[in-house]
């Protein structure tokens, strides 16, 4: 666990696989760890995330970054 309020990829997967379907975007505007991301890769979803931390933002892009190879931030 790497942020204070991090969820179980599993729950969030539910809820992404629940409420969206393939190829719609999610949009996460409190990323924190990236969790939400890492749901949406393994579910083929889009997603958008804002993080006002740069030291969280920079746990989610390496989480990412170990979880798929290369993935391009802009």
């Amino acid at each position: 666990k790497v942020h204070p309020t991090q969820k179980p990829v599993a729950l969030m997967k539910y809820l992404i696989k629940t409420y969206t379907n393939k190829n719609d975007v999610v949009l996460d505007f409190a990323i924190g760890s990236g969790t939400t991301a890492v749901a949406c890769e393994e579910l083929g979803r889009k997603w958008i995330g804002i993080e006002l931390s740069k030291d969280y933002c920079e746990i989610a892009k390496k989480r990412l970054s170990a979880w798929k190879g290369q993935i391009r931030f802009f």
